[in-house]
């Protein structure tokens, strides 16, 4: 979603922040700007499109600043242009305003500030901000507490969620902030400040940050942090330590970050397994808040996320069903709270998201509290909302992921998910798991040599993606955790081929779907559970009759008769077997945009972190 950047201190504040900005760039968006206080006064720079066009205006400026906040924009309110792009301003230039989030009553508000004098410039919800703050402010030089007081009032007013960052000419050494169901990061240096809405912007200048906490507002100088409430009382927020590499940030030569990240899959399932294999070939989860006895008392279990962590949870329903037999249901989080969902005490929700500020996520796991339901978040950022509010965490290991179509954030869920099932069979057998659950136990160490083997097909995969990027359409199809696969594996190519893809379970083609099959669109067969195999090949046939391309994917020494094209697996438990079949096919997905010449890293339309519902 949107990006928010800031410094004050020593430094040349505008080229650090806006540095800091592009580390933000994968997170999408259609605008950016910054303002900064100079000798001049408050100077705000905007422009349409990528940070390269805001750099060009700034070439053509002195911007020499101490303090300086930037943006990046992904609309919601109002179109994509440079009178929408923030930051935005009072009437009388004074203060800019950047925000993440959405402003719910924003209408209500402008007309209030309109009927009182006030003058808007853009069509945005954020824009508000500003004027509410400025009708807040004395009239004459206002120090820092008169500044936050006015800050504070204004947001007293606001239904929403918000990430903001203010600087204002009054005080020239200061940046406030606040956060309220968007997450923002205080970074500490010596004699400087940073501050954005993700950690990777903050990795290359320091290690240590306070993430805020939804209510906290912050006065920020060189020298110091001071975090109160919305009330004004101080408030303590511990400083977090993150051990995250720069380097991982960058794209290491390869031509697109989520190439990188696909190659990075099993160095990511050996992170995510790392500490958690215990002697003996038990599961351990150090530092788990739930007890044993916490787990072993849930009678329902519910999956939750949005998307690729969707995907995952359908992986995990299965995994967690067949080993523990007791009843997994699995939703899509923007449908969850409005369902009125069957959950309470005797139910663990599951909620799993890469950043952890997934709002569609955090309203599913915040009424499933209300419920009385304990929560269990699987996420890959230490320190985001979901991570904090949760009842208890797991932390997938996969580092900072930086492509907006998920990779290897996507494996290490699956990884997590086994391992918890594992973990729970493993608490309900004293006695030793089952001999087919110790096999997989067993096998978890094997995945990434595994992982390895399946991207040493990068050239061959290469090939079938140029004889593929002429079909007009996919279909994907699987049975069982088969089908859990497609679903991922379809959403891959339509988010960066921007191609037509769809995932059925192989069964339900001939009531509907197969009157789609015809010359021209190809069909990935998924085909790697012995007890569904049969059934699989019966069904790809009835494409083939009908001259569809078929493509299968299946373990070495399976051979499917009548396929186009094969993609070999390593030989694994079937259970296992998801989380080497998407590796192949997240490399598919990449060569087939690649060919079309797809912006890859950032396609159209999407963003990272999606922060609004």
């Amino acid at each position: 979603m949107c990006g928010i950047t800031g410094y004050i201190g020593a430094r040349e504040a505008v080229s650090t922040a806006l540095n800091n900005l592009k580390r933000l760039e994968y997170r999408g968006y259609d605008s950016a700007g910054i303002a900064y206080l100079s000798s001049q006064g408050l100077e705000v720079v905007r422009a349409e499109g990528r940070i390269v066009n805001l750099e060009k205006l700034l070439s053509q400026v002195p911007a020499q600043a101490s303090a300086a906040i930037a943006h990046t924009r992904w609309a919601t309110h109002g179109r994509p242009c440079e009178t929408n792009a923030h930051p935005h301003t009072d009437c009388k230039k004074r203060l800019a305003v950047v925000h993440n989030g959405i402003i719910e009553n924003y209408v209500e508000l402008r007309q209030q500030l309109l009927a009182q004098g006030h003058v808007f410039a853009s069509e945005t919800d954020t824009e508000t901000l500003a004027h509410l703050i400025e009708a807040n402010l004395p009239s004459t030089t206002a120090s820092q507490k008169e500044i936050a007081r006015a800050i504070r009032a204004a947001l007293s007013r606001v239904r929403g969620s918000y990430a903001i960052a203010v600087i204002c000419t009054d005080t020239p050494q200061a940046l406030y902030v606040a956060r309220q169901d968007s997450p923002l990061i205080i970074g500490l240096g010596h004699e400087e400040k940073l501050i954005a809405s993700d950690i990777t912007a903050l990795l290359q200048h320091t290690r240590h940050m306070v993430p805020l906490e939804d209510g906290d507002f912050a006065v920020i100088t060189p020298q110091r942090v001071i975090i109160t409430d919305r009330q004004g009382s101080v408030q303590e927020r511990a400083v977090l330590h993150v051990d995250w590499d720069d380097q991982a940030a960058e794209k290491g030569g390869y031509a697109h970050f989520m190439l990188k990240e696909i190659h990075e899959g099993p160095r990511t399932v050996q992170d995510t397994l790392r500490g958690r294999l215990a002697k003996e070939e038990r599961i351990a989860f150090p530092g788990l808040s739930l007890t044993p006895q916490d787990l072993q008392r849930f009678e329902r279990i519910a999956i939750v996320g949005c998307g690729t962590a969707y995907h995952a949870g359908a992986v995990g329903k299965r995994w967690l069903e067949q080993w523990l037999r007791r009843p997994v249901e699995i939703s899509v989080a923007s449908e969850f709270r409005y369902s009125d969902p069957i959950v309470g005490p005797d139910t663990l929700v599951i909620l799993i998201s890469q950043s952890g500020e997934t709002a569609d996520t955090l309203a599913a796991m915040r009424e499933a509290k209300a419920r009385g339901a304990t929560t269990l978040a699987i996420v890959n950022v230490i320190g985001s909302t979901l991570a904090r509010e949760a009842d208890a965490v797991i932390l997938t290991q996969a580092g900072p992921e930086i492509g907006v179509a998920s990779t290897k954030a996507y494996l290490a869920q699956l990884v997590v998910l086994a391992l918890l099932g594992l973990f729970l069979a493993q608490l309900e057998s004293p006695g030793g798991l089952p001999p087919h659950l110790q096999t997989l136990v067993s096998a978890l160490p094997e995945m990434p040599q595994l992982l390895e083997r399946c991207l040493q097909q990068e050239e061959a995969i290469k090939a079938l993606a140029r004889k593929l990027v002429s079909s007009k359409s996919f279909f994907y199809l699987g049975r069982g955790l088969d089908y859990a696969t497609a679903l991922e594996a379809a959403l891959k190519l339509k988010e960066i081929s921007y191609l037509h893809a769809e995932a059925y379970p192989a069964g339900e083609m001939k009531h509907g779907p197969l009157a789609l099959i015809e010359p021209g669109v190809a069909v990935i067969g998924i085909s790697t559970q012995s007890l569904t195999r049969e059934k699989m090949e019966s069904n790809l046939k009835e494409v083939k009759a009908r001259q569809g391309t078929v493509v299968v994917v299946e373990p070495e020494g399976v051979v499917s008769d009548g396929a186009d094209e094969r993609i070999v697996l390593p030989s694994a438990p079937d259970y296992l077997m998801p989380i080497l079949a998407i590796a192949p096919l997240q490399l598919l997905a990449y060569y087939i945009a690649r060919e079309r010449g797809c912006d890859i890293d950032q396609p159209r339309n999407l963003a990272k972190s999606v922060t609004v519902e």
